[in-house]
């Protein structure tokens, strides 16, 4: 009787044991993770987030950096080497078709339907004819060496309303949208030609 009474308190004695060590080990264990592999060596300082996706990845050399945002698409692709600062490219647009105003809103007015029925047509030779059929004007147009401005020149109503120079905003074989903000500051002008 005091033989298995011994037996099992022994046994009580080292369960107790072996579950204060799997404690022990398990909390040894997230402090590690936590310390020194998950956080530092892991995903978030050597793993993902330093070296990974956010530094040298996604963000820092790949999307952000030298991918779609610096290199693609905004500064070496369309936005600045492409339509927007080709001035020649520019030109070829415009000559290529003929355009209607497909927008015209002067300092927050939308004054778009004095132009409807209205085709425009920029020459080769910098001239531009704008005419509904009826009433015709005559005029010439030039874009900057930088290919940012987009000077108008009418001779009568209602085109001599876009004599000036013109910020180009964005230009595509179909759309063109143009912005002039007035010397003093009161307004703003905005512009739209879609292809006819």
């Amino acid at each position: 009787m005091e033989r298995r009474h011994f037996i099992k308190k022994s046994g009580q004695a080292l369960l107790a044991v072996s579950t204060i060590s799997i404690t022990g080990a398990i909390i040894s264990s997230c402090t590690s993770d936590d310390s020194d592999a998950f956080f530092d060596d892991g995903y978030y300082d050597n793993g993902y987030y330093d070296d990974g996706y956010y530094d040298d990845g996604y963000y820092d050399d790949g999307y952000y950096d030298d991918g779609y945002y610096d290199d693609g698409y905004y500064d070496d692709g369309y936005y600045d080497d492409g339509y927007y600062g080709d001035a020649q490219v520019i030109r070829d647009i415009l000559i290529a078709t003929n355009w209607k105003v497909a927008s015209y809103i002067d300092s927050g007015v939308d004054e778009t339907s004095d132009y409807n029925g209205y085709t425009v047509d920029f020459k080769i030779n910098n001239g531009v004819v704008a005419t509904n059929g009826s009433n015709t004007n005559n005029g010439s147009w030039s874009v900057n060496g930088l290919g940012n401005e987009l000077t108008l020149d009418f001779n009568g109503s209602p085109f001599d309303e876009f004599n000036d120079d013109w910020d180009i905003i964005s230009v595509l074989p179909t759309r063109i949208e143009l912005r002039d903000i007035s010397g003093g500051g009161s307004g703003t002008d905005i512009l739209i030609l879609e292809k006819a």
